[in-house]
């Protein structure tokens, strides 16, 4: 049976997310520190970077419609101006005041903001899920932010996030390896958690 475009995007994103995961433990495990380390930075930010393409995937395909969600619901397109999936971005620019840069579509609340522009028949679902507290996207960005810039500011918005110890996280990016209360890494429960709230918003 063909797929669904929404299936589609959500199998994308698990297989990435649980592919950068299993590749974090094996770097993690690496000899060679000074390489494990880069490799383990490179996987924060590309699993940051493959959330927000899933989240612009996701407002492009609701608002464009002529597909399914998860459970079953028929979507229709938004809005009479929206021909195609390419049209959506564009549409949303026009909508936006104009403005030359799209979303942070790795932003709860751009992202959010953007499906109500649009005018989304699933807007409650999605906004729900993606605006849920126990999405670890927030702590995902600190951190990937810090690999990205290398600032103070960004240092300090990580260790804030809580998932390091000390006063730098320059050399403890497998502190993400540790293991929570619920008896994951910090880094497992990201990709689990991640992947359900996808999964929650394209019911």
């Amino acid at each position: 049976m063909r797929r669904t475009a929404f299936e589609n995007i959500l199998r994308k994103f698990t297989w990435e997310a649980e592919w950068l995961r299993e590749e974090f433990s094996r770097f993690g495990a690496s000899t060679d520190h000074r390489q494990g380390h880069f490799a383990g930075e490179l996987v924060v930010i590309r699993l940051h970077d493959s959330w927000a393409r899933f989240c612009r995937e996701l407002i492009v395909l609701s608002a464009y419609g002529r597909t399914e969600t998860l459970g079953g619901i028929r979507l229709s397109t938004s809005l009479p101006t929206i021909k195609s999936r390419g049209d959506v971005v564009p549409v949303l620019m026009s909508l936006s005041g104009g403005r030359l840069n799209e979303p942070k579509w790795y932003a709860s609340d751009q992202c959010i903001r953007a499906a109500q522009r649009l005018n989304i028949q699933n807007l409650t679902t999605v906004s729900a899920a993606l605006g849920a507290v126990n999405s670890p996207a927030n702590y995902l960005r600190e951190v990937r932010n810090f690999y990205a810039h290398r600032k103070k500011q960004t240092a300090e918005q990580a260790i804030r996030s809580g998932n390091f110890t000390g006063r730098h996280p320059r050399t403890r990016v497998f502190q993400l390896n540790n293991y929570t209360p619920g008896g994951r890494t910090v880094l497992e429960s990201w990709t689990d958690d991640l992947i359900a709230v996808a999964t929650a918003a394209l019911q």
